[in-house]
């Protein structure tokens, strides 16, 4: 019953200690240039860390000359001990692509048991490998943001308070309540008829997210 009761208290432990680490930052190898041509292969991965073991994570891979093929995605993983998985199934695949995560110290390994197509990916292209943590961090600021969502138009609040939900419906708030404030600048990430998914980082890897009504916001024009 010791034996019992003093693995059950280490496992806690170890539990407790991983959800206060903060595995939030840029991994990966290689580097992408701004030059199309020239850019050789990268492997790129983004956490940023939203509660507990929750985190929004960013990947994009690219294999380089001679076909430069790459594949990206994003989306939301919950890590249980060091290891997490995502269904990055693509819609028409065959098979399911399901992309596994692991941490080990500063490095987090990636593995998939699926091809390139069903994972919605370029021709040979896998997000299968270790990323060890970048020793040169970029700033998660809403300047990065906006690159992750260039293809999103902004929005503006402009309520003097503009509560954020946990839901589309916009029925379910957090507790505490969260609000973005009147004036801050929003990409649009996805929406519904009557609301907007959207991100906002207050500061640097601190990621405010949810979904807004429709009314307290307006389209930025430029």
């Amino acid at each position: 019953m010791k034996k019992l009761f003093f693995f059950i208290t280490l496992l806690l432990l170890q539990l407790f200690v991983f959800s206060q680490t903060n595995y939030s930052g840029a991994y990966g190898s290689g580097a992408p240039s701004k030059d199309v041509q020239n850019k050789g292969s990268f492997k790129s991965l983004v956490l940023l860390k939203m509660e507990g073991n929750k985190y929004r994570f960013w990947l994009d891979v690219n294999i380089g000359a001679p076909s430069y093929n790459s594949g990206e995605t994003d989306g939301t993983v919950t890590f249980v001990n060091d290891t997490a998985s995502f269904d990055n199934t693509f819609e028409d695949a065959i098979d399911p692509c399901i992309l596994k995560f692991k941490i080990t110290n500063n490095t987090i390994h990636i593995s998939n048991t699926s091809n390139s197509f069903n994972c919605g990916f370029g021709n040979g292209v896998y997000a299968e490998g270790d990323y060890p943590k970048l020793k040169s961090q970029p700033v998660l600021n809403n300047a990065w943001l906006k690159k992750e969502y260039h293809e999103a138009y902004m929005i503006s609040i402009t309520d003097n308070k503009a509560e954020i939900f946990q839901d589309e419906n916009c029925l379910h708030g957090f507790t505490p309540k969260q609000f973005f404030e009147k004036g801050n600048q929003l990409p649009a990430i996805t929406e519904t008829e009557k609301s907007i998914y959207t991100e906002y980082i207050s500061s640097p890897g601190k990621l405010t997210y949810g979904w807004i009504k429709k009314t307290a916001v307006k389209k930025v024009t430029n």
